[in-house]
Order: C-alpha cells, then sequence, then structure tokens
C-alpha cells in the first residue's frame, strides 16, 4: 500500500492527500499550512485516506476572493469535500483549523463527521488570554500587536520560539515553510480580525459545541503559552464524547511537535487496533 501522501488541487485549495480508508480531513491553524499536520498524515495513512489543505490564502491554495475568515474558510472546505466526493469523513483541527472544523459541522450537518480531532484550541468566548494578548484587545493597540507578533518574519520567528517547546522535532528551518508572503499577510489579517471581534465568531461556535455528539479527541501541549491545558479540560466537560491527550514538554504546535504520539492517539481512538510503524 502506497502511503505518501501527494500534492493536488481542487476547487482552489491546495491540498495533500493518500492512504486508504475512511477520510480524514486535517485542518491547519494559523501560522500555518498543510504541513502542519503532514507528519501525522503520513503516519495514519496506512488507516485512512488523509486529506490536509492548505486553507485559503495559505501555503499553495488560491487567495481568497473577499472574506477570509472562519465561515468563509469553512465554506471552502466543503468545497473541496465537494470536489473530492466526500460525504462522511473524520474530521480535524489545530488552533485556526479547530474553528473552522467546527464551523464546518455548523453550516453543513449534511456532513458526516464521525469523529472529531481538536487541538490546541480556543473556541470559548470567555477564555482568558495571557496579558500581552489581553492588552491587544485594547483600542489602537490591536494593528500594532497584529503586525509586530504576525506580520513580519522576526515576529513569526518570536512567536515560533516562544510558542514551541520540541525544537529538536518541530525545528524553525521546517517551520518557516509556512510563511510565505501571502500567508504572512493573512495569519497577521486572522491574528487581527480574532483579538477585535473573534468573540463574535466564536459565540456560534460555543454553541454548537454540547451538540456534538461523535467521539473527539483532545491535544493538548502541557506548556502551550498561549490556550492552556484548562481550556482542553473545559472542553472535554463541554462535549458529550470527549477524550483529552496531554503531551509533556510540548508547546502550541501539537501536530508538528508530538506528530508520532499524535498519530497512535487518532488511531486509537477511531480503530479499534493500534498503529504500528514501518520499520
Amino acid at each position: 500500500m502506497d502511503e505518501r501522501l501527494h500534492r493536488r488541487r481542487g476547487a482552489g485549495l491546495s491540498f495533500l492527500m493518500g492512504g486508504d480508508g475512511e477520510p480524514l480531513l486535517l485542518l491547519h491553524g494559523v501560522p500555518g499550512s498543510s504541513q502542519s499536520w503532514q507528519k501525522v498524515g503520513i503516519k495514519v495513512a496506512s488507516r485512512f485516506r488523509v486529506i490536509i489543505p492548505d486553507l485559503m490564502g495559505f501555503g499553495a491554495s488560491d487567495a481568497p476572493a473577499e472574506d477570509f475568515y472562519v465561515e468563509e474558510q469553512a465554506k471552502a472546505v466543503r468545497d473541496l469535500l465537494n470536489y473530492l466526493q466526500i460525504s462522511s469523513c473524520y474530521l480535524g483541527g489545530h488552533d485556526f483549523g479547530a474553528a473552522v472544523a467546527v464551523m464546518l459541522m455548523r453550516l453543513y450537518p449534511e456532513i458526516k463527521v464521525r469523529g472529531l480531532v481538536l487541538s490546541a484550541a480556543n473556541l470559548f468566548t470567555d477564555t482568558r488570554f495571557p496579558l500581552s494578548m489581553r492588552l491587544a484587545h485594547m483600542p489602537g493597540l490591536n494593528r500594532l500587536y497584529s503586525w509586530s507578533m504576525a506580520g513580519n518574519r522576526l515576529g513569526l520567528r518570536m512567536f515560533y520560539e516562544s510558542a514551541t517547546q520540541n525544537k529538536d522535532e518541530a525545528r524553525w528551518g521546517e517551520f518557516r515553510r509556512h510563511l510565505s508572503g501571502g500567508s504572512i499577510k493573512l495569519t497577521r489579517q486572522v491574528l487581527q480580525r480574532s483579538l477585535a471581534n473573534g468573540q463574535a465568531a466564536h459565540a456560534e461556535i460555543e454553541a454548537m459545541l454540547p451538540q456534538i455528539s461523535c467521539p473527539t479527541l483532545l491535544l493538548w501541549g502541557d506548556e502551550d503559552p498561549f490556550v492552556a491545558v484548562h481550556v482542553g479540560e473545559r472542553l472535554r466537560a463541554t462535549l458529550p464524547d470527549a477524550l483529552l491527550k496531554v503531551y509533556a514538554y510540548t508547546g502550541h504546535f501539537v501536530p508538528e511537535e508530538r506528530p508520532i504520539e499524535s498519530a497512535e492517539d487518532i488511531v486509537l481512538r477511531f480503530t479499534d487496533q493500534p498503529l504500528i510503524f514501518n520499520a
């Protein structure tokens, strides 16, 4: 069986796809690209047909024609599923991709989600952020904070250094592949939008959470400086059928910092046999 992931295009999105079995769609966060989940996807391709798109404006996907935020990203993902003739899948998202995943479920209930993976995801309207991010909500500071943190390569290098713990696995040389000119611009815009009025977008997502009946797996880093473990614990209590896995010495970028553990836990959660890696 060919378990490699191959680059393809469809419905305006570039995506990695490979493997065999039930479809598993994985959505990256911000900053990020399809490469965020690539190592995980390769390892689970013996059990799933893996699809990992670049969201609109990220990686090699087309730039958004109009809006770029959660609802429009969910619509673009729905269009990709229609292009691939997929009506049932396992679904996962990290960071911003988790919000897109839940919005996809809310807007398009005709898509049957058999299982859900959420990683380092803030999906509540009242989550208490670190002081620096709380200050960024103040008028006049939002734009400056977004630009300094995510609007240039130096800021994103500092973001990587502060948010990543397991740098032996998630190396800067690999991480910077996410940072094309277009994706840096979209990263800044998403962060600015989230700081300015993210609560409005998350209100619909938060209301959706108790209605998610499929088995859910929550993947968290114990040293995430932005979305602390207590947010994952709250998600576990809110979702009807959720399992929380917390990885030691792990920051915000869980799929990149812990690809082997993430792959093993995804397979264990949604199949009846553990994952055995090829020698």
